[in-house]
């Protein structure tokens, strides 16, 4: 089994579609590509990637919108990004976009690592969201830390167990670049070997509990 986050692109235009998926690849991520949202209901089902992202616009058929709100009531541990040209978090057609979802607005991309950068940001924001619904204390804007895209998977894949040897064969780097990046990480969430508890296991715990965003 692949421990690449797995993406769900959904987007009718072929263009957009084949842009943002093999943007996504290149930055490590496996990506599934559809053009509906009936398609992308099944691919879900069977794949339950990691993370969809779509386009609110689907042509004909369920939109975007209403693909999301599956998804989201079904699989509320998926994160979800959307692609729009509307730079407000609301609507087309009746309804509001889930809580927790990434924006990307088409015309403000200038980089395509932009992307990658909404995905992340999504799994985060997901976590931040599921922790509220479990009826847990909710987190107050000053206990979230910002970390840069590269830090985010380095912290998924500590949560998942990984050793410092496993995150760089992972990720196709150097043992002593991943044990700089974590060092990196330790110090954007406020931690030090210094004190009573291991930081290691304070990073991990911040993530879980969705404290952790994407900047």
């Amino acid at each position: 089994m692949s421990n690449k986050l797995h993406v769900l692109v959904v987007e009718d235009e072929s263009f957009t579609r084949q842009l943002v998926g093999n943007a996504l690849i290149q930055q490590g991520f496996e990506v599934s590509l559809c053009e509906s949202a009936a398609d992308a209901v099944t691919l879900v089902r069977d794949a339950e990637p990691n993370v969809v992202v779509t386009d609110l616009d689907l042509g004909a058929g369920a939109s975007g919108l209403d693909l999301l709100h599956v998804i989201s009531r079904d699989y509320p541990w998926i994160g979800l990004v959307v692609l729009t040209a509307h730079s407000q978090p609301v609507l087309v057609g009746e309804g509001q976009v889930p809580a927790g979802a990434a924006y990307l607005v088409k015309s403000a991309i200038v980089d395509l690592n932009d992307i990658g950068a909404a995905v992340y940001r999504s799994i985060s924001n997901m976590a931040h969201e599921l922790t509220g619904r479990r009826g847990f204390q909710k987190l107050p804007e000053l206990d979230v830390f910002y970390v840069s895209a590269p830090q985010a998977e380095t912290l998924r894949l500590l949560s998942k167990g990984f050793t410092n040897q496993a995150i760089a064969e992972t990720r196709g780097t150097s043992l002593r670049g991943v044990e700089t990046i974590i060092q990196r990480t330790y110090k954007a969430l406020g931690l030090s070997h210094g004190g009573d508890k291991n930081p290691r296991v304070e990073a991990v715990s911040l993530w879980r509990q969705g404290k952790v965003q994407v900047k």
